[in-house]
Formats: C-alpha cells, structure tokens, sequence
C-alpha cells in the first residue's frame, strides 16, 4: 500500500512538474512556479496515514534544494520542481543507488512537516 502510494504520488508530480520548471545555465536551482513543499504537504495529507508517519524535510544536496519524503517504507528525494530524483537509503531502505551518498553529504535538514494523524 504506501509503496503504491509513493509510486503514484511520484508519478503524478512528474507529471504536474514536468511543465512547471524553467531551467537557465546561469541559475543553480531551476526557477519553479508555486511552492512545492506546500503542494507535496498538501498532497500527503490528502492520502491514508502511514506508519511510521510521513515526514517531510527540506535538505541542501549537491547544491540544491531538495525534499526528503519519508513514512511507510519508502523514501524520496525531490528537486525544488517537484521532480523525483531519486528513492534515497535511508532507515531501512537501501534506495534506488542514484543518489547512494544522500545520507552522507545532505546539510542543513529543517523538518517541514510530520503527519500529526
């Protein structure tokens, strides 16, 4: 069930960021339309309550802010745009080896949001 959840989630922000970005070589973050950590809090909400409890953190890694998604047994990392960049390891999951050096080298963790369900 949450592995479905966060599957579909990440499809469907994908989908919704795929034409929200606008990238320039001269600017380190992408310049997104909206904040996306309101629409991904917004979005979670919406969905059943996992355990562990779904979180959300914002991060700097490789230069960038990103958005740790954590809750049920998957963990996500997404750009500033909504875009997925990769399933990290971190508790017990071992990720999808795109980004295999997240728990390592990400700074600067602010907790965003927990599921108080």
């Amino acid at each position: 069930m949450n592995r479905t959840f966060f599957r579909c989630l990440m499809w469907l922000l994908l989908l919704g960021a795929a034409t929200s970005c606008a990238s320039t070589n001269d600017a380190v973050e992408p310049a997104c339309a909206g904040n996306f950590s309101a629409t991904l809090i917004e979005q979670l909400k919406q969905k059943p309550k996992q355990t562990p409890a779904a979180e959300v953190t914002q991060y700097t890694y490789q230069s960038q802010t990103v958005y740790l998604v954590t809750g049920g047994s998957t963990s996500y990392v997404f750009d500033a745009c909504g875009q997925v960049i990769c399933s990290a390891a971190v508790r017990n999951n071992s990720g999808d080896g795109r980004c295999p050096d997240f728990a390592a080298t990400a700074t600067n963790p602010q907790l965003l949001w927990t599921d108080p369900r």
